[in-house]
């Protein structure tokens, strides 16, 4: 018998034959906590504004003689409002895809619905950590203001941030958070009406501390099937969005332009923070330095960064030294677009790569044709001197009321799935849309406080 017809038939060989068997169990590789989306009160609201009353003031009083009297007065009212913003999922899947794949994922459109809503809590979670509704106003992607924006007053009388410059974090961080909240609000910060609010790692830096202190954690059930630990009864909530997680963004280049109306004339040192979309701010590029002429504006130009899984920033974080400032001494000079406007098809974003500093507004630019927005920022948006640059492993802690007279989150619809028909040019597709409208809205900023730049190495 010739040697051939022994020879085995491998695997190799007969590898055409052999089915293939895929499990049924998708693996989610994207994953994210968004607690706060459930943690925070939400409130139905059926108008593009949400408006609140404030009393600022009670009617005066004091010491009067037997029989005196004092000027009559009132009490102080305000009315506040945030405006509501959209969120957006756009998806199809094909008649023949969804045929095919029924054996293995059941029903793939409606696989992709269900993704696309945690991607919609993701966003909302990022906007209530970052967010910035100024520097998006009327622009591809509007956002509500988050944390980063509306906590962020660092001394005074109405101070809610406490500066720890990267001092690596204690039990007694908590506590001044604690200390500096209750005294803003003159109420007792104690129960689970409240919550700490920090990242993975920030959580088990706490964990560590209590261990250590041999202190029991007491487990708090804040939301239905969200149990958490908490600290002085105060629950502890961790989100994926407040984690740099070893990002930066990359090289600055510098060089100056003519520019109607500019007002710098010195030399000044700049830094960039990106803020990525469902991850939140990375660590800012190295210092890049410009000297600038009058007349002239400075242009800080790069390659916009990529995050976790990819994705792109939503926001830039300018931070920039005074004229002919010393090497290290940035702070924050404004917030800037990520996008600069939508290209001709009115859905495809136009992404910032450049950002131009005119002395007195900060504006995104893309290199291609020096594309602008429509309505150019005409001064600095969020400026902050006592705003200092963040480092890889720094990040906030935050402690938020969760009593929905304090903060609470309106929506008009909330993650809602809408029906969107093939068209004649696309006559297999089975397309659909998922829509929310939200903001974020607290009450008064009395009732929540910030820990900013914490170590929180364990």
């Amino acid at each position: 018998m010739p040697s051939e017809l022994r020879e085995a038939l491998n695997a190799v060989g007969a590898q055409p034959f052999i089915p293939k068997i895929i499990s049924p169990v998708l693996v989610e590789y994207q994953r994210r906590y968004a607690p706060l989306c459930r943690a925070i009160p939400t409130q139905q609201w059926d108008a593009d504004q949400y408006f609140f009353n404030q009393r600022t003031s009670v009617p005066s009083g004091g010491f009067v003689p037997d029989g005196g009297a004092r000027p009559v007065t009132s009490s102080v009212y305000a009315q506040l409002n945030y405006y509501m913003k959209h969120i957006e999922s756009v998806g199809a899947v094909t008649g023949y895809a969804e045929a095919v794949t029924k054996a293995i994922i059941q029903d793939l459109r409606a696989t992709e619905i269900e993704g696309a809503i945690k991607g919609y809590y993701w966003d909302v979670e990022t906007g209530i950590a970052w967010g910035n509704a100024a520097s998006t106003l009327n622009q591809a992607a509007p956002q509500f203001d988050g944390l980063d924006t509306l906590v962020n007053t660092f001394s005074g009388g109405t101070q809610n941030v406490i500066d720890k410059a990267g001092n690596t974090l204690t039990l007694a961080f908590l506590d001044e958070l604690i200390d500096m909240v209750e005294s803003n609000a003159a109420m007792p910060v104690q129960d689970d009406s409240w919550m700490f609010v920090t990242s993975s790692t920030g959580q088990s830096k706490i964990a560590q501390l209590l261990t250590n202190q041999q202190r029991f954690v007491d487990q708090v059930e804040v939301e239905a099937g969200l149990i958490v630990p908490s600290y002085r009864n105060v629950p502890i909530v961790k989100s994926s969005f407040l984690q740099m997680r070893g990002y930066s963004l990359g090289t600055v280049t510098t060089s100056t332009a003519s520019y109607s109306g500019a007002t710098l004339n010195a030399t000044y040192k700049y830094q960039i923070s990106p803020v990525i979309a469902r991850q939140g701010e990375i660590a800012p590029s190295l210092e890049v330095s410009q000297a600038v002429t009058t007349g002239n504006a400075c242009i800080l130009s790069f390659t916009p960064p990529t995050g976790l899984d990819g994705l792109a920033p939503q926001l830039y974080k300018v931070w920039r030294t005074a004229a002919a400032g010393a090497s290290g001494s940035e702070t924050f000079l404004g917030y800037v677009d990520a996008t600069v406007g939508l290209q001709s098809d009115g859905v495809t974003q136009i992404v910032t790569n450049q950002i131009v500093d005119t002395g007195v507004a900060l504006i995104p630019q893309q290199s291609s044709g020096s594309v602008v927005p429509t309505i150019l920022p005409t001064a600095y948006i969020g400026t902050n001197s006592a705003m200092l640059p963040p480092s890889i492993g720094q990040e906030n802690i935050y402690l938020i009321s969760r009593d929905p007279g304090n903060v609470v989150r309106p929506y008009v619809r909330e993650a809602t799935p809408v029906d969107v028909y093939p068209t004649t040019s696309s006559p297999d597709s089975l397309p659909y849309a998922l829509i929310g409208d939200t903001t974020f809205a607290i009450r008064a900023l009395k009732f929540v406080g910030r820990a900013y730049r914490v170590a929180v190495s364990v």
